[in-house]
């Protein structure tokens, strides 16, 4: 199914939704958060990103390449793209407003009215900061709150381009576009979707936290620089049972720097059914990484698009013998020039 645009039908806005190229369903516009992308998922990203660095993109090959059948002359729904670790990432709106908006199942109810999130919430004053209460009227019972969403309402509620962001989806509705103007902050990400070739499309985003790139408003006082959006699961960052306390950090942080790549790309094969060096080169970078500060396989292999390939090319070439060549190399390279720089 997709979520192809907006239309005001007998007075209200509603959803249409392309289940095929000549199937069509109208729906309650505040159900939309249920409407699923039909995709296999068989990769997964995590990462951190701007929503500054977000572009509008034609939908053409994200319909494409999921294999979605639409009229696109007459599609009104965003489509996003950004760049990633050298990925090229494929985010359609929705995903953006079911991992900005939740609980779906209550935000939605509001996010596309006016002034929506007055209806829904009120400022709580305590000792210099603003921090927001759900006017319990307006909540469907059956829906959990938790500390979470609260601070993710706090977000929007505090910040005027994260209010903005949430008043812009009913604008954008009312235009028929099923849409958003994007927040100004830095957001820690997970998605899951399909990667083909150096473009990964995504089927569901999730938004782990966020740190707004802006100043609140002047009433709403003090508020945290950092705003935790989703509990981490147990285990999910951190792995101290793998850390290699003589890898220090380089010149330019836990990746390789140019003078290491050449000292260690000969420990590589080449070819055309290998790796590129480009991409060896930021696996090497993100075991580095991985040794130096205990984050956790499933998220250093998620950063790069893959399930298994950054763990498994690290347990290769440890049994081989050629991963101690390499640390030992970067290791000392990096103690070099920290004792030059301490010098100086």
């Amino acid at each position: 199914m997709w979520l192809h645009g907006i239309e005001r039908r007998n007075g209200v806005l509603t959803a249409k939704v392309v289940k095929g190229e000549s199937d069509i369903e109208w729906t309650n516009i505040e159900a939309a958060w249920e409407v699923d992308i039909p995709m296999t998922s068989t990769s997964r990203i995590s990462g951190t990103s701007c929503f500054s660095r977000w572009k509008l993109v034609d939908a053409a090959q994200y319909l494409s390449e999921t294999a979605i059948e639409v009229d696109l002359a007459a599609n009104r729904h965003q489509i996003f793209e950004v760049d990633h670790n050298g990925l090229c990432l494929v985010v359609p709106a929705i995903l953006v407003l079911k991992a900005l908006f939740k609980p779906n199942a209550t935000v939605f109810e509001y996010l596309f009215r006016p002034s929506g999130l007055d209806m829904l919430l009120a400022p709580k004053h305590t000792n210099g900061s603003t921090s927001v209460a759900l006017l319990r009227r307006k909540l469907r019972q059956h829906v959990p709150i938790g500390d979470t969403s609260l601070e993710r309402l706090r977000w929007l509620y505090c910040f005027p381009s994260a209010r903005a962001a949430f008043d812009s989806v009913y604008t954008s509705a009312t235009s028929g576009v099923v849409g958003i103007k994007l927040p100004t902050a830095e957001i820690e990400i997970s998605l899951k979707g399909c990667l083909r070739g150096r473009k990964f499309f995504a089927s569901s985003l999730t938004i782990g936290g966020c740190a707004p790139l802006e100043a609140p408003f002047d009433w709403a006082g003090q508020q945290p620089l950092r705003f935790l959006l989703r509990e981490p699961a147990i285990g999910e960052y951190l792995n101290s049972t793998l850390v290699d306390s003589e890898i220090i950090e380089g010149p330019i942080g836990w990746e390789l720097s140019d003078d290491e790549w050449a000292s260690v790309k000969h420990l590589f094969p080449t070819g055309p059914r290998c790796r590129s060096a480009e991409q060896t080169r930021a696996f090497v970078g993100a075991i580095i990484a991985k040794l130096g500060t205990g984050e956790g396989w499933a998220s250093v292999n998620s950063k790069h698009g893959t399930t298994s390939a950054v763990s498994s090319l690290y347990r290769d070439y440890r049994l081989s013998g050629k991963w101690h060549m390499l640390v030992t190399t970067v290791i000392e390279m990096r103690k070099q020039k920290a004792t030059v720089a301490n010098a100086a």
